[in-house]
């Protein structure tokens, strides 16, 4: 800013080329400072950060100029392979600096400026470029792929991975935003396309591809060697010192990297007064904005010049207090908003309370706190000291696949399965057999009872599902071509009917009852609204505007938003909430499955509310007797907008004065008795339930359309997958992990679930590390113990926080990564999801250690559990892991009493697939038809190896195809068949057109169709003849006329 040239400080700082120190500065003016220099020296500025607060400072930085660059460290697996997303970030900044087009800010932290990195003389070696049109040799290409550390995968779903599906290359390059479709005609890339990992589906055409390395190679050089003449800042020098001191016995490169930098200009920055950090000596004094001192950072002494600058705090933190003083002392105000909204506020305030400021200038931009440059009587004032809580909103992007449900129930050898026309059998796997044809074609084999075997083509394998039961135990083999199953299915099939009528008229009935029809939003709703620090997701934006349209109905809301673990569903919630009590002047109860999470729900609302005139109590065991009774009073008296609480809630003794809408969080935690009480408690009240793994009644009731959903499948930017691992409680393998976390200036959770044992497991980890900080947390302690606690390990006074399973729910500390889990094998499949979704809520990497006893065999059901974690490592595994554990521990009566014995004859899935089929019909006023038509065509249709070759996608194609709703949906896959494999080949056209001749068929009721020569064989009755049809001459031929002449003849 050019005002800051008529300050006689900043003119001598200007000038200044030898070390500095600047003491007492924030986040906000400190960016001020530094952009002042980045203009006035043309050099590039390298910033070592304190890691915590370095997202903080860019975000003010980031008013001034666009020319930052932040230099993540290199993570390592704990098996040290390079993870491909930071190797790309790290070799993109290289690339840049290397550019040299201008002056640029960079920021590392400490231990990513002591990694050593590429050479610098070879970087060019580390990337290639393709462009559409080139020659060159698909296989050489490969090779080079492979060299630069991309892995071949059957599916590319994250950076540094490829797949190879015959003349096409999918390809994740690391310094993209999106993944590379390569396809080839002989040895020319014919096309480029960029496409979206959720669908797997083409966005655009693109010219050129950029392929850069997936792995560190030759690490020889410094992020230093890459700068020449440069301006180094240590900033934060608490922080910095603060991880000095827990890295300086590991092995580093601390001292060489002092040495590179001592013909640098260095400034050192600190938030704090530089006498509360460390002893200083006063060495001289220059003119009036130098002082010569020396200092201690990193146990070694430094001699610098303290700038006494001009910037000063506000005066209060009231932004009525600060204006008002403002205005006395008559000083010109740059107000700093970041939209129009945030302007009208602004002025909107100052006309309310009477303020009349005469020198107002508006600027855009952000700032996270105000302050004031005194010689110059500038006060810069942003919208922050309104909102504290405002934040530069952070865009959310889908950048993860999403499984299909088909991917949940992927069926492995020895598995119990269910023939729909044959019955329960036992997978055995894939085999190759020659077919009518004569042909070698894949075949599923099965084990029926007096080991008879039932041979499958792969392209019937949608009528193959996996069997659950309603118990963990095995059901009986059925007999091959006995009339029982038959006998069994047609009970079911009568039963199926029946229920679903039943649920119909239970959801008929709800639509009847009468619930509160509310306004549309208010303008404090939509100021609510707006207060959110981030842009809402997609998917999030989509849930609101469902539910607040169920608002608007005269029915009552019985919702589920289904949602990870942090992507946004307390928002969403919260939004309702507000709706609830601000423009439907109602009472909301918050129900939560603990206390720790009513404690954070109540921080939550009470902090994101704040600026309005609504009450919110929590009701806990925390609060002494008489404080309960008060909440209990104040309820009734309708005194009170929002309760949150646990089953406590549910009492007897609870009355509220207007319920307009209960919140249940985290559903699948509460019991039988519980879900008793509520529906007394939500007759004619709205209810919203929040699940990251909902319990599998109300997964299915959603799927099958029988209770609305919400699905919120977009995580927030920059989020990645937590790694997995299972590994044996041991001490090196402990002290790797936490020293691994703390380097990177990050937190660690060590879940010990033992009261009784918890304390001598917290001696031992002081015995291993004694540098670290350790806190301890259990669920017998004293509410304010708890509370003082989880505050000062959010505040990061501590590295390591041993706790139970309390903060299984709710707790966000970003900057806490790593988990261990102790005794991981005690733990139930959805506990140890939730305890994995504490970390991994930031931009970095996190870790999940599943600890398991040395030399002790693990149980088969607790071996399925850890392995199912390891298996859904993926973003938005919630639904995955709740279908996971029904089908470990069985669906047992989740359905009522009377299903649950038809569910256990014919299997789980088999029950829903045919019930959702029934509800589709009942809805649209058709009879009910469970019938699949079983066809006999001797024709080549089938999915070539050599156009899919992954054994695991031609299956869930064929199962796709098999389960298709209609001839849109075989479309669809059709259209999605071209782009990812390329031409349909004819035996692909085949199994398309037989599978809409089979919807068609099924349609009909039509038993069974053949195809005898020249004859269509049909069967509508098993009680009459078939009726044939004659087919013209060579019509096979012809996968699309012969469907359509089928189609029309039946």
């Amino acid at each position: 800013m050019k005002v800051l040239e008529k300050s006689y400080p900043f003119q001598e700082l200007k000038k200044e080329r030898s070390s500095i120190l600047i003491d007492n500065v924030d986040n906000s003016s400190k960016a001020l400072i530094i952009n002042f220099i980045l203009k006035n020296t043309k050099k590039d500025i390298l910033i070592i950060s304190g890691g915590v607060r370095e997202k903080i400072l860019i975000d003010n930085l980031s008013t001034f100029t666009k020319d930052i660059l932040e230099f993540p460290s290199l993570e390592t697996t704990p098996c040290n392979e390079d993870i491909p997303e930071n190797v790309g970030k790290r070799f993109y900044i290289l690339k840049k600096i290397i550019d040299k087009k201008n002056p640029k800010i960079l920021i590392s932290s400490l231990s990513s400026l002591l990694q050593k990195t590429f050479n610098k003389k070879n970087i060019k070696n580390f990337f290639f470029i393709l462009k559409k049109g080139q020659s060159l040799s698909f296989s050489n290409l490969e090779k080079r792929i492979l060299d630069l550390g991309y892995k071949k995968n059957s599916l590319v779903v994250e950076k540094g991975h490829f797949a190879i599906r015959g003349g096409i290359i999918d390809l994740f390059s690391t310094t993209e935003p999106f993944p590379y479709r390569i396809e080839f005609f002989s040895n020319t890339i014919d096309n480029i396309r960029i496409f979206d990992i959720g669908t797997q589906q083409t966005i655009k055409k693109v010219d050129t591809a950029t392929i850069s390395t997936a792995k560190e190679i030759e690490k020889t050089s410094f992020l230093l060697d890459y700068l020449n003449d440069f301006i180094i800042i240590f900033d934060n020098l608490l922080d910095i010192e603060d991880l000095y001191v827990k890295i300086k016995n590991n092995k580093n490169n601390l001292d060489e990297f002092l040495k590179k930098i001592k013909k640098n200009q260095t400034i050192f920055i600190s938030t704090i007064p530089i006498e509360k950090l460390s002893p200083i000596k006063l060495l001289s004094s220059k003119g009036n904005y130098f002082k010569k001192i020396s200092f201690s950072l990193f146990q070694k002494d430094f001699i610098t010049k303290k700038w006494i600058h001009p910037i000063s705090f506000f005066p209060s933190d009231d932004p009525f207090e600060t204006l008002k003083y403002l205005q006395n002392i008559n000083i010109k105000i740059l107000f700093f908003t970041e939209n129009n909204d945030e302007k009208n506020f602004i002025l909107k305030y100052l006309k309310e309370k009477n303020l009349f400021l005469k020198n107002v200038l508006f600027k855009k931009g952000y700032l996270s706190s105000g302050f004031i440059i005194s010689d110059l009587s500038i006060a810069f004032f942003p919208y922050t000291e309104f909102n504290p809580r405002k934040k530069i909103k952070s865009t959310r992007t889908a950048t993860f696949y999403q499984p299909s449900l088909s991917e949940f129930q992927k069926i492995e050898k020895g598995d119990i399965v269910v023939h729909f026309h044959c019955g329960i059998g036992k997978y055995l796997g894939i085999e190759k057999k020659q077919n009518n044809l004569g042909k070698q074609e894949e075949f599923l084999t099965i084990e029926y009872a007096n080991n008879s075997k039932l041979f499958i083509p792969l392209s019937q394998s949608y009528l193959i599902s996996k069997y659950i039961g309603t118990k963990e135990e095995k059901p009986i083999l059925n007999i091959l071509g006995s009339t029982k199953w038959q006998k069994t299915k047609e009970k079911a099939l009568k039963n199926i009917v029946g229920y679903a009528k039943e649920l119909l008229n239970l959801y008929a009935m709800r639509t009847l009852d009468r619930g509160f029809i509310y306004p549309k939003d208010s303008e404090e709703q939509k100021i609510f609204e707006n207060l959110f620090e981030y842009d809402e997701t997609t998917d999030q934006i989509k849930a609101i505007e469902e539910i607040k349209e169920d608002m608007y109905q005269k029915k009552p809301i019985e919702r589920l938003v289904c949602g990870d673990v942090g992507y946004g569903k307390t928002e969403v919630a919260m939004r309702a909430v507000f709706k609830a009590v601000y423009d439907g002047k109602k009472q909301v109860a918050i129900l939560v499955p603990t206390t720790i999470l009513a404690i954070q729900h109540f921080e939550t609302f009470s902090e994101r509310m704040k600026e309005f005139p609504i009450i919110i109590e929590k009701i806990s065991r925390f609060n002494n007797p008489s404080k309960n009774k008060e909440i209990l009073q104040k309820t009734k008296e309708g005194k009170i907008d929002i309760l949150i609480g646990t089953h406590r809630i549910l009492s007897k003794d609870i009355f509220f004065k207007n319920l307009g809408l209960i919140i249940i969080d985290e559903e699948q935690r509460f019991g039988v008795k519980a879900k008793e009480h509520l529906k007394v408690l939500k007759k004619n009240v709205d209810s919203l339930s929040l699940s990251a793994t909902p319990i599998p009644r109300t997964l299915y009731m959603s799927l099958i359309k029988v209770r609305d959903i919400s699905t919120i499948n977009t995580p927030p930017q920059d989020r990645l997958p937590i790694k997995t691992i299972i590994c044996e409680n041991d001490d090196k393998i402990i002290k790797d992990a936490i020293i691994r976390e703390i380097t990177r200036e990050g937190q660690i959770f060590f879940v010990h679930n033992k009261i009784e044992s918890i304390y001598k497991r917290k001696e031992e980890l002081q015995r291993l590390l004694p540098n670290i900080k350790i806190l301890l947390v259990h669920g017998r302690m004293k509410s304010k113990e708890i509370d003082l606690i989880f505050h000062s390990f959010k505040k990061g006074k501590a590295d390591l926080l041993i706790t139970t399973t309390i903060i299984e729910n709710g707790i966000d500390i970003f900057n806490c990564n790593t988990i261990l889990i102790d005794n991981a094998d005690k733990f139930g499949l959805s506990d140890l999801y939730q305890l994995r979704g504490r970390v991994g809520r930031w931009n970095k990497t996190a870790y999940c250690y599943l600890l398991i006893p040395k030399n002790k065999k693990v149980s088969e059901i607790s071996q399925k559990r850890l392995s199912s974690l390891i298996e859904s490592s993926s973003l938005g595994s919630g639904i995955k892991i709740a279908m996971k554990d029904l089908e470990i521990r069985g669906s047992g009566d989740i359905l009522g009493e009377q299903q649950s014995g038809h569910i256990s004859e014919i299997g789980f899935n088999l029950y829903l697939k045919l019930l959702k089929k029934a509800i589709d019909h009942l809805k649209d006023n058709k009879p009910v038809n469970l019938i699949e038509t079983k066809l006999e065509f001797t024709l080549p249709a089938f999915i070539p190896n050599d156009y899919i070759s992954d054994g695991e996608i031609r299956f869930e194609i064929y199962h796709r195809l098999g389960n298709a709703l209609s001839s849109k949906d075989i479309d669809e896959i059709e259209k999605e068949l071209k782009d990812r494999f390329g031409n349909i080949p004819k035996e692909v056209s085949y199994l398309l057109s037989l599978s809409k001749i089979k919807l068609h068929a099924s349609s009909y009721k039509i038993i069974s169709l053949k195809l005898k020569k020249m004859t269509l064989h049909i069967q509508k009755d098993k009680k009459y003849p078939e009726t044939i049809i004659p087919l013209p001459y060579k019509i096979q031929e012809n996968p699309q006329k012969l469907k359509e002449y089928i189609i029309k003849n039946i």
